[in-house]
């Protein structure tokens, strides 16, 4: 096996570092990372008032979040847990309509949040976010049934959020329409 000198490989990291997409708005990295958009969220029963525990999917590609890329970096440790970072892309864009919610009602903010990928399901991961009771809020879950504002703590963003993000991941991708769809009636003026 070949072994790669160590300036190459300082060299490669540097150019992926500065490949990721940097506007002060955040990054977007290439990468594995978990996608809570659509996510069903609890409280965490050690922390009821201020986390939540969320359902997510594991995924592979482009995503944005707050945090640099190599601090979202996946890693397995030596039991063999995966730890990924919780981030925001259009993966779901497609299926899921966005459902917007009044404030007051709680919500999770998942984005550039802990998780861990499921180890009986690698297509899961299980994060630990924020829970907020301030701001109105889009989703991805929700199905458009806007009763489940009341009644489940979904991962969300605010408005700011979700067009910042989308933004960056527009210009990164080279999209020049975004694919988000609004659940009917609640498309932003």
């Amino acid at each position: 096996m070949a072994r790669i000198p160590v300036i190459t490989v300082l060299f490669l990291i540097t150019v992926v570092s500065v490949a990721a997409a940097q506007t002060g708005k955040g990054f977007v990295c290439d990468q594995g990372y978990a996608l809570c958009t659509s996510a069903p969220c609890i409280p965490d029963p050690r922390n009821p008032d201020k986390k939540a525990v969320c359902s997510c999917d594991a995924m592979e590609g482009k995503s944005f979040g707050m945090k640099d890329c190599s601090q979202r970096k996946p890693s397995t440790d030596a039991n063999g847990v995966t730890k990924v970072t919780s981030t925001y892309s259009f993966a779901q864009a497609p299926t899921n309509p966005i459902l917007v919610c009044p404030a007051g009602k709680p919500w999770t903010n998942c984005l550039d949040s802990p998780c861990i990928v499921d180890p009986m399901d690698p297509l899961r991961a299980i994060c630990t976010c924020d829970i907020v009771r301030t701001d109105a809020f889009v989703t991805y879950g929700g199905a458009c049934n806007t009763l489940t504002c009341d009644t489940a703590y979904w991962s969300g963003a605010t408005f700011g959020m979700i067009d910042s993000g989308t933004a960056v991941l527009l210009k990164e991708m080279g999209i020049e329409k975004s694919p988000l769809t609004y659940c009917p009636g609640m498309e932003p003026k």
